[in-house]
């Protein structure tokens, strides 16, 4: 079998820019490219079409590029079916410059493509304040799997076994015409801060899956007018999209987040689905164990029509009724 070694793709935009520099090579054999080291990027790396990116354990670390900042993901699918494993992310004293759409921080994303994220770590995915607090820009996502393309049919996304922290906005996000299975990951907020509403894993705008065995903590805000999520469903005509419908959210540990697992289908006034959702909450251990945000905190919040939440077990006064009353709840539910 041939082998070769190459330097790293880079996005079509970036490659026709002068700064555009990466250190990261990998040797390719059949499908498959393996990271040769630890290195750093300031442009997106590109995984061709089918193949599989395969870390090996090294790190990637964005940077900035000399006069400019970095745009994009870190490594994004370049084709419809991609793999990323085994990869250790990073980013280095990145600019405190907000972006959006294509441009928005991100860790690992699939746009329109099916296939695998497993066994990855995500050390950090931020941008720095002048301040030194945590910048407020809405991005910094560390996985995302979305499809709003020309693909029909929802296309299946496996996001398993990665260890996620020190993130932006989300760690794990699911959206559009996709059906994820989110299983066995790790994912730690900063904790109690004012600075951003961070969430841990979010599935929305119409997406499908499962939820199952992840930890996620420390997705605590503490700076007023909204609340963040361990685990969250956004969809329905409130969010822009249609509903998601069947979500399994079972057998999760989540500890310290305002608001364990959100549900918030809404119609366009805020009122719950006229249509079933019928998602499932079911055996999931979800704790708190201190009041930390001033408006809202619940173990469950359910926005649905046809809902099933049981099994689970919530504890500890953040989510007990009689801390502060009409704040703090177990089970909220505003179902149809």
């Amino acid at each position: 079998m041939i082998k070769m070694t190459f330097v790293a793709l880079l996005s079509l935009a970036a490659a026709g820019a002068a700064h555009a520099a990466t250190t990261c090579s990998f040797v390719t054999s059949g499908t498959e490219m393996t990271l040769q080291g630890d290195c750093t990027t300031d442009t997106t790396i590109i995984v061709p079409n089918g193949m599989t990116l395969d870390g090996a354990g090294y790190r990637i670390t964005a940077l900035d590029p000399p006069g400019g900042n970095f745009h994009g993901a870190i490594i994004r699918s370049g084709g419809t079916a991609a793999q990323v494993v085994n990869t250790v992310l990073a980013t280095g004293n990145l600019a405190n410059v907000c972006a959006g759409g294509d441009d928005s921080l991100t860790g690992i994303l699939f746009d329109g493509a099916s296939g695998t994220i497993s066994g990855n770590t995500i050390l950090s995915l931020n941008k720095n304040s002048s301040a030194g607090a945590r910048s407020s820009c809405q991005e910094g996502n560390a996985i995302k799997a979305v499809n709003f393309g020309p693909i029909s049919g929802r296309i299946p996304v496996a996001i398993s076994g990665n260890t996620i922290r020190d993130y932006q906005k989300t760690g794990i996000i699911v959206s559009g015409e996709v059906d994820g299975t989110v299983t066995g990951n790790t994912v730690v907020g900063a904790g109690p801060q004012a600075d951003i509403g961070q969430n841990g894993i979010q599935i929305g705008e119409g997406a499908t899956g499962r939820v199952r065995n992840n930890t996620v903590s420390g997705n605590a805000y503490t700076g007023g007018g909204t609340a963040s999520g361990g685990i969250i469903v956004a969809s329905g005509p409130l969010h822009g999209s249609r509903y998601s419908e069947g979500i399994e959210i079972d057998n999760n540990t989540l500890v310290g987040n305002d608001v364990g697992v959100w549900l918030m289908q809404m119609e366009q006034d805020r009122e719950s689905p006229a249509v079933p959702t019928r998602a499932k909450v079911m055996g999931n251990s979800i704790s708190n164990d201190a009041v930390t945000n001033k408006l809202y905190q619940a173990g469950i919040t359910d926005h649905g029509n046809g809902d099933e939440i049981s099994g689970n077990h919530i504890a500890g006064t953040g989510y007990d009724p009689a801390t502060r009353p009409g704040s703090t709840f177990s089970v909220d539910r505003y179902n149809n």
